[in-house]
């Protein structure tokens, strides 16, 4: 029986360092008194190569403010910034590097405050503006511009 466990325990090892991906920590910028500002994370694969493949913006008590993925250099896929209290202050989309898609900008209190498209890094279509309870107040057509 406790052989069977070892063989069962050396194949799992054997297989978490096979496909072992550590994430590297890369601290790109810092406040004055030390702290993380910038930092961007790496994937080390077994042949010891780096892979980008996330970046994260921190405010200077230390909260998280800004993180999304990163695909060959460039921002791609969702990205979201936070208010110091760690609510969701923003999201939206980036594709090689640029706004496209849904972007939602939010009130601390989780309510949205406005929202609207881009398409290759431009603003485009109904652009909606709201007040803090939620009610609609405004709209731009930003295709009309």
């Amino acid at each position: 029986m406790i052989k069977k466990i070892f063989l069962v325990a050396s194949i799992f090892l054997s297989i978490l360092s096979c496909s072992r991906n550590i994430i590297v920590e890369n601290i790109i910028e810092q406040y004055d008194d030390g702290g993380k500002k910038v930092v961007h994370y790496y994937q080390e694969k077994k042949n010891g190569e780096l892979t980008w493949i996330k970046e994260t913006w921190f405010y200077q008590e230390g909260m998280k403010h800004l993180e999304g993925p990163i695909v060959d250099g460039k921002r791609n896929g969702k990205f979201k910034a936070y208010y110091k209290s760690g609510t969701v202050l923003s999201e939206g989309d980036f594709i090689d590097g640029k706004r496209d898609g849904k972007a939602v900008v939010y009130y601390e209190n989780g309510k949205i405050n406005y929202e609207g498209f881009y398409q290759n890094g431009k603003e485009c279509g109904i652009w909606k503006f709201y007040d803090e309870d939620g009610n609609l107040y405004h709209e731009v057509n930003k295709d009309s511009k």
